[in-house]
């Protein structure tokens, strides 16, 4: 599964060992403070994975691509590689750059096990699910192509098998959001535009979405792939800004985390919680996520640093929610400007 986190400060989005893809895709604009675009991917298994994708940023306090620079992948072996297929920018419905109050990077997605990525082609537009470092590649469609790519988010399940395709932020452009098979580029399911797509689960069958509904509360639907879906409207404090969630791989369990204060278990076909809550043991930093490592290990991603430092740290934790014991798996640093 893929992350989404936006950060303020140099901390950012594109999304670390273990196989959890944290992908932060970031929407800053000349009044936004400078934000990275960071995708990281959670720890894989043997080999070299990918850490993390990141946009250098060269706007001081607000966020502005670097010129001339490329993305860039973190890898696990500590080191980076330029990655030039991929759109920098994203673009309006049109497909002219996005206006400087929606200056933002392309969507880019990372896939927990660090061995799938996912992008907009710079040279036509094209979304692309390639395997790395030298596997399958699938092209789709220009996937941003009626509505724009400052708004359309990419996601990754933990074992790239599946791709989900996001545009509820898109206004009154919005489209109905798209689960994909990335091993043949097919369409598997149409999802709701009043859907907003929060992450696949911990086996990538399954994606959790959240829908706004006309009595200004919010309600949690985990879609299958298999067309079939279980909805809750559960306590509205699962669903308020600051709490991060992660579907099991039932396809109807959710691992709620505020902070890292604590861990709870909400089951959304009973519409009642599992258990009680527990205290999240040892990790200090802001709570960018939750996502899935290898093997449906619940992982945490912690970030520390701001503009003022001149640095992001990225701290990729297991969590079990049973207990809220935690276990630090990897770590890596990014700073702004053109890298060295």
């Amino acid at each position: 599964m893929t992350i989404k986190i936006a950060l303020t400060g140099l901390l950012a989005a594109a999304l670390v060992p273990g196989a959890v893809a944290v992908a932060v895709p970031v929407v800053t604009g000349p009044a936004t403070p400078a934000v990275p675009a960071v995708t990281v991917a959670l720890a894989g298994r043997g080999g070299v994975w990918v850490r993390a994708a990141d946009l250098p940023n060269c706007g001081g306090d607000y966020f502005m691509p670097c010129k001339g620079q490329p993305w860039r992948l973190y890898l696990s072996n500590g080191k980076k590689v330029k990655f030039p297929d991929a759109a920098r920018y994203a673009t309006r419905a049109d497909g002219s750059p996005a206006k400087a109050e929606e200056d933002s990077p392309a969507p880019f997605a990372v896939s927990g096990d660090g061995r799938s990525l996912a992008y907009v082609r710079a040279r036509d537009g094209r979304v692309v699910v390639r395997a790395w470092p030298r596997g399958r590649r699938t092209v789709l469609p220009a996937l941003g192509r009626a509505t724009g790519t400052a708004f359309m988010t990419l996601d990754l399940s933990a074992d790239g098998r599946h791709l989900s395709v996001d545009y509820s932020g898109a206004g009154r452009k919005r489209r109905p959001g798209l689960l994909v098979d990335t091993a043949t580029g097919a369409t598997v399911r149409t999802l709701p535009k009043g859907d907003r797509l929060l992450g696949f689960s911990a086996d990538g069958d399954e994606v959790l979405a959240e829908r706004a509904l006309s009595d200004n509360t919010t309600s949690l639907i985990a879609h299958a792939a298999d067309g079939s879906e279980v909805a809750a409207q559960p306590p509205q404090e699962l669903v308020v800004t600051g709490v991060r969630l992660a579907l099991e791989a039932d396809g109807r369990t959710v691992v709620t985390a505020k902070d890292f204060t604590g861990v709870r278990r909400y089951d959304l076909a009973g519409q009642r919680w599992t258990g009680p809550a527990r205290r999240i043991v040892a990790p200090r930093g802001e709570l960018a996520g939750l996502g899935w490592g290898p093997g449906g290990r619940l992982e945490a991603v912690a970030m520390k640093g701001s503009d003022e430092d001149g640095y992001f740290t990225t701290v990729v934790y297991s969590l079990d929610p049973a207990t809220g014991r935690t276990k630090k798996l990897d770590q890596w640093t990014i700073r702004p400007g053109v890298p060295r």
